[in-house]
């Protein structure tokens, strides 16, 4: 038995080394090119291999559903915390971040947001996270489920994985435009590259294996962000004093907006209210998230993991002002016209450039190993939740029969429907490669946002114990309708959130109400 762990354990790594090393022998010319030297190929392959044999080790030895989705809910709180760090940190806050910055109307504006970040964790450690520790659930949605019936919970399952599949998808794509910058190979090479990684991370051990390898990949994209910092301010003569006057000379540090108009994207209401809606569904509603809470060993111990990973915002800061340096080294040291205009069309595409091309060999790969620990970290996450609710939630349904089936039969589906979930994110991502209007900053934060504000609606009815099928669907289907408008007046997406859960939960309790007086009237009717 052991005999044949250990083969299985040498032909994945053996399949990953001959993957890896297939990828560092690409058309040397377009790799050459890009700047990216043998030494920085070493550390991205040592660090891609070393994780997936890190992952190996320390998956769950236990079998089981609870083992391979909840870890046995014996996880250590800092393991899980820094998890939640890893898996909220996608690899937009590492490009779409500076680019943002960098832009031709870029500025610190979007740091406000990370006050609705903080206020959303809070929210949730507060409202929510205790309810779904007394239910003993896997999801969000078997909360709902408990409480409002079969037919909403699928409701909410359905806008989960539509939400997911196509946020991941962008996530996805943001990898890859970072391997595209250093191969010269086309998007579609690259994801599938990065997708195939993910599926195998997420494959070996379950949540065990993500929560663990998501936090040694936290410290990893910390430790890139702070040399990323470094690098910037010391490539800048009169280093940091400087970069500043000539950030302040181009209003790159503009941090507050106070406008109330809701066509802006990034203002300082958008941050406390918009945000803290976006945060708390994040934490409370999507299951990429929700999962790695629900794997401590108590409440106490999951609202310290909640609570500590507000700390993640000081990547987003780190990286706004890694943006302000590239504003100052390129005002030093001016791109051509040809890499100008290719930067003004992609601006994603900035930080990646200046990653290979100016940084020393050995950090640049360092930072490049970072950008891929914050992008697969996210993608694995989505892999398991994903996984978890098609085949716990709506295949127990549609195929009775997986509810008493064996667990280990049961765990060996969830792998498959790993592997075809990382199939269909990887094209999701390819299409999306075509759609990338106002960056992969704007672009993440959309694409979810027609099905997240419904589901934070439905949470708190869920914790209201009100709610039937009709008037939820009824003001799903309302609250898509108003975001759609919104979308088309241009009003800014963090505001389609609180906006869509209020419209559900309007619509849900108006009804509820209305059918409490219809029967109210039949009842006194059949006593007459």
């Amino acid at each position: 038995m052991k005999i044949k762990k250990v083969k299985r354990k040498t032909i994945t790594v053996s399949l990953l080394l001959f993957f890896s090393m297939s990828l560092f022998a690409l058309n040397q010319e377009e790799v050459a090119s890009s700047g990216f030297s043998t030494l920085n190929w070493i550390i991205l392959i040592v660090f891609l291999l070393g994780t997936t044999v890190i992952g190996e080790l320390v998956k769950n030895k236990d079998k089981g559903l609870d083992a391979f989705f909840k870890g046995g809910q014996n996880l250590p709180w800092w393991a899980v915390s820094l998890s939640l760090i890893a898996t909220k940190t996608s690899v937009a806050t590492f490009i779409a971040v500076p680019a943002f910055v960098f832009s031709l109307n870029g500025d610190l504006t979007y740091l406000q947001m990370t006050i609705g970040f903080a206020l959303g964790n809070i929210l949730f450690v507060y409202v929510l996270l205790k309810e779904y520790y007394d239910e003993n659930i896997y999801s969000p949605y078997d909360f709902i489920q408990k409480r409002l019936g079969i037919k909403i919970s699928q409701l909410s399952r359905t806008f989960f994985m539509v939400g997911a599949t196509m946020s991941q998808g962008v996530r996805l794509l943001g990898t890859a435009l970072v391997l595209s910058v250093i191969t010269g190979q086309s998007t579609l090479v690259c994801i599938l590259i990065i997708a195939a990684f993910a599926v195998v991370w997420s494959y070996i051990g379950g949540i065990t294996t993500v929560v663990w390898t998501d936090a040694i990949q936290f410290m990893i994209f910390i430790f890139g962000a702070c040399f990323a910092l470094f690098y910037a301010v010391g490539d800048i003569p009169g280093g940091f004093g400087e970069m500043m006057v000539i950030a302040d000379e181009k209003a790159k540090l503009v941090l507050l907006d106070l406008s109330l108009d809701p066509h802006k994207t990034y203002t300082l209401w958008v941050g406390v209210l918009g945000c803290t809606f976006f945060e708390f569904g994040s934490n409370a509603v999507d299951q990429v998230v929700t999962q790695r809470a629900l794997c401590c060993k108590n409440l106490k111990e999951a609202r310290k993991a909640v609570a500590f990973s507000v700390i993640g915002v000081a990547t987003t800061w780190i990286m706004a002002f890694v943006g302000i340096g590239l504003v100052a080294y390129y005002d030093i040291n001016p791109l051509s016209e040809l890499l100008s205009n290719s930067i003004a069309q992609e601006p994603d595409r900035i930080f990646p450039y200046y990653v290979v091309n100016e940084l020393p060999n050995g950090i640049s790969g360092l930072i490049i190993a970072a950008m891929f620990a914050a992008g697969i970290s996210t993608l694995d996450s989505a892999l398991t939740a994903l996984s978890q609710t098609s085949v716990m939630g709506i295949g127990t349904l549609v195929f009775p029969k997986l509810k008493t089936m064996d667990e280990n039969k049961v765990v060996k589906i969830s792998k498959m429907a790993i592997i075809i979930w990382g199939v269909i994110l990887a094209v999701l991502a390819y299409g999306f490669s075509y759609f990338q209007d106002g960056g992969l900053l704007a672009l993440g934060f959309k694409v979810p946002g027609y099905a997240y504000g419904a589901l934070i609606g439905i949470a708190f009815l869920a914790l209201m114990r009100k709610g039937k099928f009709i008037g939820v669907l009824s003001g799903a289907f309302i609250a898509i309708l108003v975001i759609a408008w919104m979308h088309y007046e241009g009003i800014s997406f963090f505001w389609w959130f609180p906006v869509g859960a209020v419209v559900v939960m309007a619509v849900t309790l108006l009804h509820w109400n209305i059918a409490g007086k219809n029967k109210k009237l039949n009842l006194q009717k059949g006593d007459a």
